[in-house]
């Protein structure tokens, strides 16, 4: 093994291990403290995904990936916040100018960084996180229930993930079609990615298209089979747009692209 390659391994075996170290967490008060202040990210612009769907992208400084909060907005005008990212001001005045902030659904325990901050600043907002999460959500910022406390509504709508019990999907009704948003369990990377970021995600089996990556298949799938048929189900609500947990937007034969993954699956 060359030296980059050596240097790659015990850098993906650092992450493997602090991924399982974070699993184990049990995720009281007592893991972290509850924290409101606002740290601006590094991101990009305030962006339409389709009628009444927007996202922000922003880095992940401690890891090779990107995040990207997606914001929805009900038929009240009522925004739902889906992974939170703490933008600058120009940005968040314009998210603001689309309606109230009513909800900040948390999409997994691993997403709760910039939460202390939404929390803090729009405290009548309800904090939602599965069930699964809510020990590690409220390690760091209030709780206020699950994603049953979402607003019924005809274009937007909240479903667990079968086999999957931290996580969900949000599916979102545009003009277009109906849009899925997903987490940590779909990622779409290419295949290469330049520097040593590329390297390690390569490494980690985390490259080569949409796929549930081989960390999510260890440490958050735990019934496979259920899971790809859900997939299944979803890709026969004919998606026109797939908005991965990391990665690149999926816009083209979606549904196409769903199935394959199931199929990887068993």
């Amino acid at each position: 093994m060359t030296p980059r390659g050596l240097a790659a391994a015990r850098v993906v075996a650092r992450v493997v291990a602090r991924v399982a170290a974070r699993l184990r967490e049990p995720g009281t008060p007592r893991v972290m403290a509850v924290r409101g202040t606002w740290h601006i990210a590094e991101h990009g612009p305030l962006e339409a995904l389709g009628k009444n769907l927007w996202q922000v992208e922003a880095t992940l400084p401690a890891l090779p990936l990107g995040r990207r909060m997606v914001i929805a907005r009900y038929a009240s005008g009522e925004l739902l916040v889906h992974n939170a990212v703490a933008c600058d001001p120009p940005t968040m005045a314009a998210i603001e100018a689309l309606g109230p902030i009513s909800f900040v659904i948390v999409p997994s325990g691993f997403h709760r960084m910039d939460v202390p901050a939404f929390a803090a600043r729009y405290p009548t907002c309800k904090i939602l996180a599965m069930p699964r999460a809510r020990g590690r959500v409220a390690a760091r910022a209030r709780v206020d229930g699950g994603p049953e406390l979402l607003p019924a509504d005809r274009h937007t709508r909240w479903e667990p993930l079968d086999g999957v019990p931290s996580e969900g999907v949000l599916l979102h009704d545009t003009s277009d079609g109906v849009v899925a948003v997903f987490n940590d369990c779909l990622q779409n990377h290419p295949d290469r990615l330049p520097g040593v970021k590329g390297l390690i995600l390569r490494a980690l089996g985390s490259t080569g298209g949409l796929k549930v990556t081989p960390i999510a298949r260890r440490f958050l799938v735990t019934d496979a089979a259920a899971h790809a048929r859900q997939l299944r189900r979803l890709a026969e609500l004919g998606p026109v747009l797939i908005v991965p947990g990391h990665g690149a937007l999926v816009r083209r034969d979606c549904a196409e692209s769903l199935r394959a993954v199931a199929d990887s699956l068993g």
